[in-house]
């Protein structure tokens, strides 16, 4: 028995129009844009089943998104995110609108930067104050030209800073002239700078047994 066709979701957009983004999405299909009032479901047509958490695939889901805020603001959706059929798609739509819309108004216009501050190999900074003083200092400084932060995880014992910021489309340029000044401020860091990305760490949506989930930071 063949398994029933689903939609994968890659994300919400700003976007009240039926529109195809081209052959760009999963096993190369093609991606395209559900629309309800003024926002829209981009999705690609997709075997309900549970997609391998590989790099191609993830890639692949980064690029959809990627390519469809070249022209709208984007909600991205959790890796995976497969629905039943249009209609469910549609009353999902209907029912989340309102969240999706504020995240939308949110992302309008911005992108995803990454920054990490790491300790370079040949120096010794071991006191945790001086570790502290500049990470406050260097995401303060990124923040005069970001519109929101959050700061995540430090996975390494010299990793000091692991930040995202979402930052307007026309300021990219002001931001990365902060990063070289911080980055010349502290000689014995290597800054690390990453994007543009999806806005992940700001707004996303996930669909489960529990019904939509919108986050917003």
């Amino acid at each position: 028995m063949e398994k029933e066709n689903g939609k994968y979701l890659y994300c919400a957009a700003l976007c009240g129009e039926e529109k195809s983004f081209g052959r760009i999405g999963m096993d190369n299909s093609v991606v395209y844009a559900i629309p309800y009032l003024d926002i829209a479901a981009v999705v690609s047509d997709s075997p309900m089943k549970d997609y391998e958490l590989t790099e191609e695939n993830t890639t692949k889901h980064e690029d959809v998104i990627l390519q469809v805020m070249g022209e709208y603001a984007v909600v991205p959706a959790e890796f995976g995110t497969t629905i039943m059929n249009e209609i469910l798609l549609k009353r999902l739509l209907k029912k989340a609108y309102d969240p999706v819309k504020d995240c939308l108004k949110l992302v309008d216009n911005m992108v995803e930067l990454g920054v990490k501050a790491v300790i370079t190999e040949n120096t010794v900074f071991t006191d945790a104050q001086k570790r502290k003083d500049c990470s406050s200092d260097i995401v303060e400084s990124l923040k005069t030209a970001a519109k929101q932060a959050v700061i995540g995880d430090l996975f390494s014992d010299r990793l000091i800073l692991n930040a995202s910021f979402l930052v307007n489309k026309e300021r990219v340029d002001t931001f990365s002239d902060e990063v070289s000044r911080m980055q010349n401020k502290y000689p014995a860091l290597r800054i690390l700078y990453s994007g543009p990305w999806a806005p992940h760490n700001f707004v996303y949506i996930k669909i489960g047994a529990d019904g939509v989930e919108i986050t917003k930071k």
